[in-house]
C-alpha cells in the first residue's frame, strides 16, 4: 500500500457569518488569511495546515467539488506551548472572548475552551498532549516532496536526491540571507558588479569562506533525523563535496534575490 498520511493538512470549520470568523482567526487568534473567496470560504494558514471557514450553504451547493457541511457547533484544536495559555486566556479576556471551560491532563498538560462566532468549540492545547509528532516526523513533515525516482541510485546518491535537496529547498531563504549578510559585510561592491563578476564573487565565497560554509552545513545537518545523521556521518566527507556545489548552484540560480538583498542591507547601513 502507499505510505499513509503523516497530516491532517485541511481543517474544515462551518460559519454563516464569514466576517466574524475572519475576525475571530484572524485578529484574534491570529492566523494569517491566505484566500478569500467572497460568499464561500476563507482560508487561514496554521503550522504546515490550513483551516477552512465555509459558509455551510454555499458549501452544501457546490458543484465543481465534492459538496460537505455540518449542522450545529464542531470542534477544532489548536497546539500552543503550555506557558502560554494563562498568556491567552488574559488575551481572550481583551477581546471579550468567554472561556468556556479548562481541563488539566496529565503531565501538566492542559487546555483551554472557547467559542467562536459560529459557536464552535475552540480548544488550545498543550501541544504535546497526544505525543503524536516524533522529531524525525517534524522535520520530515515540513520539508518540501521532490518527485524523485532514486530506487536505482547508489546510496549517497540517495540521500543527496532525498534528504539534501528537500531541506536545502526548505532552508532557501535562510541561505540567501546568510550569503547576502556575507557579500555585504566582505564583497564590497558586489551589487555595482557585472554579472559573471558577481558570478565569480560567489564562486570565491563558496570556496574560500570557512565560516559561512560552516554554518550553512550547520544548518543543514541540524535539520537530519537521527537516521538520516548517521548516514551522513557514514559518508561525511563526500556528502559534503556534494554539498557545497549544490548550495553555490542555489545561490547563482538566484543571483538577482542575493543582489536585492546586498544593496537593501548596504543602504540600511
Amino acid at each position: 500500500m502507499p505510505t499513509p498520511p503523516r497530516l491532517a493538512l485541511e481543517t474544515s470549520l462551518y460559519a454563516d457569518d464569514l466576517a466574524a470568523a475572519e475576525q475571530f482567526y484572524g485578529d484574534v487568534l491570529g492566523l494569517d488569511v491566505m484566500l478569500r473567496t467572497e460568499g464561500n470560504h476563507i482560508t487561514f494558514r496554521c503550522g504546515p495546515g490550513v483551516v477552512h471557514v465555509f459558509d455551510p450553504a454555499a458549501s452544501r451547493d457546490r458543484t465543481s467539488l465534492p459538496a460537505h457541511g455540518a449542522e450545529g457547533p464542531v470542534h477544532v484544536a489548536f497546539g500552543v506551548p503550555t506557558d502560554q495559555l494563562a498568556a491567552w486566556r488574559r488575551h481572550f479576556n481583551r477581546h471579550d472572548v468567554a472561556v468556556e471551560d479548562t481541563t488539566q491532563w496529565g503531565d501538566g498538560q492542559r487546555s483551554l475552551y472557547v467559542r467562536d462566532p459560529a459557536g464552535n468549540s475552540v480548544e488550545l492545547v498543550s501541544s504535546t498532549l497526544w505525543s503524536t509528532t516524533a522529531r524525525a516526523e517534524r522535520l520530515r513533515r515540513v520539508r518540501p516532496v521532490l518527485d524523485l525516482d532514486t530506487a536505482e541510485s547508489r546510496p549517497v546518491e540517495q540521500f543527496q536526491n532525498e534528504t539534501l535537496r528537500p531541506i536545502l529547498k526548505l532552508l532557501n531563504p535562510t541561505i540567501l540571507r546568510l550569503v547576502a549578510e556575507r557579500l555585504a559585510r566582505y564583497g564590497v561592491g558586489f551589487a555595482a558588479m557585472d554579472r559573471v563578476d558577481q558570478r565569480d564573487r560567489l564562486r570565491n565565497l563558496m570556496k574560500e569562506d570557512g565560516r559561512l560554509k560552516r554554518t550553512l552545513l550547520g544548518m543543514v545537518v541540524g535539520h537530519l533525523t537521527q537516521d538520516e545523521l548517521d548516514a551522513y556521518l557514514a559518508h561525511k566527507d563526500e556528502v559534503r563535496r556534494r554539498t557545497v556545489p549544490m548550495l553555490l548552484a542555489r545561490a547563482q540560480d538566484q543571483i538577482d534575490d542575493i543582489v536585492e538583498r546586498v544593496r537593501t542591507q548596504a543602504e540600511g547601513a
